[in-house]
């Protein structure tokens, strides 16, 4: 439960205990509802898309970052001969 509390960002960075949850809860299927089993296939879906795709919107956020960060720099040094000049 508390790991579905969890927006999808908090969820990238813990792929993995949401793998291991997700693996709990395949092995607990057998005494599952059809309402539980069709939650289990959409955690399970889920979990599949973030393992999938952590690594490539990892890199995104990253790249995002130091663009952020290289802009950031570029205006505070044009910022800086502006007022020195």
């Amino acid at each position: 439960k508390r790991l579905l509390r969890y927006d999808v960002d908090d969820l990238l960075e813990q792929v993995s205990d949401f793998t291991t949850f997700t693996e709990d809860l395949r092995a607990s299927s057998w005494r599952l509802t059809k309402k539980e089993l069709r939650f289990m296939e959409a955690v399970v879906h889920l979990q599949g898309e973030l393992a999938s795709d952590a690594p490539f919107i990892e890199a995104v956020e990253n790249a995002h970052y130091c663009h952020h960060e290289l802009v950031s720099n570029v205006f505070d040094q044009t910022m800086n001969l502006k007022e020195n000049m």
